[in-house]
This record gives structure tokens, C-alpha cells and sequence, in this order.
């Protein structure tokens, strides 16, 4: 199974909502590299309002994973971001660095509340777009107001924009109406990358093995290799997709 290359994940630990702990950061690492992970660009939430600053933390427990990995697996790559939960004054850290890009490329995984509502999710992108970033939306099948606007996803991934869905969410995990939105992504052709949006190893385990039975009925190989590995390659390297 895999590689799989996991572009999105809260592994981190004491920075978010994601592994609470050195022991928990480690086994979500073994539960990945089980599940056929060998690249993983660790997310950590950039949300002041919620998490606090954390870019010391992050930094700190980025540098122990780093050391878990060239202990244990060797073979397996590390990379470092944020997911920006969008918000009225979040440009400025940006700007400054304190939000971190995905592996410091022109790629921002941006987040929002699953109720935003669809014209400040849709002037956020243009936002951020306008000020030379490529963006990633995060868990694409999750926000309800693109239920109703399906045309606007397609739109904007013909004016370049990236979509990322949850390999959990073709599992149900966030329940029938986001199963059925990542379905028709899939069918039509407008996702980019396949992620875990791991935050622990129960309820939101790093796997991305889930899907692929269903990837290998209705994608061809290319297709396949290109949205659990490539693309995300193309993202850290800082190539266009």
C-alpha cells in the first residue's frame, strides 16, 4: 500500500487539537508509516484565538519528530506548515511569517468554520490569491455552503485554486452528505490531494488507505498516484500543479 505523500495533519504535539503528547506524536508517526505514509507535512492550526502563538512549540516538536524519524525510519520525509483558520486580521502573520506556507513554498492551506458562510469563504480565496499565494483549500467536502454552490468549486479550480479533501470522509467520518460531496469530487475530476487531517489515533487516525479501494474503481493509476503523492510533491517543491 502507498507511498502516500499526507500533506495535511495535526501530529504535532501540545500545539492544537492534534496529539497531545510526545508518546502520542510518535505513535501517530508508527500508525502512519503502517498505513504506507512516507512523506507527511505536519499542519499545526494557526489559530491565535483558539491555540495561542505556537510557532516556538511547533518548531520544538517538529525538531523531536525529525529525531524519532532518523532513528526509526529513515525513509520516510518531513515537512513543515500551518492550516490557517481564516479570520479577519490573520494577513498580517502571513505576511510576516508567523503563519507558516506549506515547506515555506507560495502554497497556503487555508481552513474555515464548516458554516461559513459561502461569499466570506469565496472573498477569503480571492483575498489571499490577489496577494500571490496558491491556495489550498482544506477539507474541501466538509463546507456546507458549497453544497449549494458546487459551480464555484469548479470555477476555482480553473482559475488555479487547489482542492484537498479528507481521506476519512469517503469513510464517513464527517457524516453522508460530506461522503457523498467527496465522491463527486472524485467523479469530477476536481480534487488535487488526498489527505488525513489526522489529529490522533481513534476517532481521526492517520490513514490514508480508507479511499483507496473506491480511488481504484474510478481513477486510472495516473490519476491515483498524482492526488496521494505527486501533487503534494509539487506543493512542497513549489512547483505548479
Amino acid at each position: 500500500m502507498g507511498p502516500f505523500f499526507d500533506l495535511h495533519c495535526h501530529m504535532l504535539c501540545g500545539v492544537d487539537d492534534g496529539a497531545q503528547d510526545q508518546e502520542t506524536m510518535f505513535a501517530m508517526l508508527e500508525a502512519a508509516y503502517a498505513d504506507g505514509i512516507r512523506a507527511i507535512c505536519l499542519t499545526p492550526h494557526f489559530s491565535p484565538y483558539l491555540f495561542g502563538e505556537t510557532y516556538e512549540q511547533s518548531e520544538a516538536a517538529f525538531a523531536e519528530l525529525q529525531e524519532y524519524v532518523a532513528q526509526h525510519h529513515p525513509d520516510m520525509y518531513l515537512f513543515i506548515g500551518h492550516e490557517l483558520g481564516y479570520h479577519s486580521g490573520c494577513l498580517p502573520a502571513l505576511e510576516d511569517g508567523r503563519c507558516r506556507t506549506i515547506a515555506g513554498s507560495r502554497y497556503v492551506l487555508v481552513d474555515f468554520p464548516e458554516k461559513v458562510n459561502f461569499f466570506e469563504l469565496s472573498n477569503a480565496m480571492n483575498q489571499l490569491r490577489s496577494m500571490g499565494f496558491h491556495t489550498i483549500l482544506a477539507h474541501t467536502e466538509r463546507y456546507r455552503c458549497l453544497f449549494q454552490h458546487f459551480n464555484w468549486i469548479r470555477e476555482y479550480v480553473e482559475e488555479g485554486g487547489i482542492v484537498q479533501i479528507n481521506a476519512s470522509s469517503f469513510d464517513g467520518a464527517w457524516g453522508t452528505i460530506a461522503k457523498m460531496q467527496w465522491k463527486k469530487l472524485i467523479k469530477e475530476g476536481l480534487v488535487h490531494i488526498i489527505s488525513t487531517d489526522a489529529h490522533n489515533l481513534t476517532t481521526r487516525p492517520p490513514k490514508m488507505s480508507v479511499c483507496m479501494d473506491y480511488l481504484r474503481k474510478h481513477c486510472d493509476p495516473e490519476t491515483i498516484e498524482m492526488l496521494t503523492w505527486e501533487n503534494a510533491w509539487r506543493v512542497v517543491e513549489d512547483r505548479n500543479l
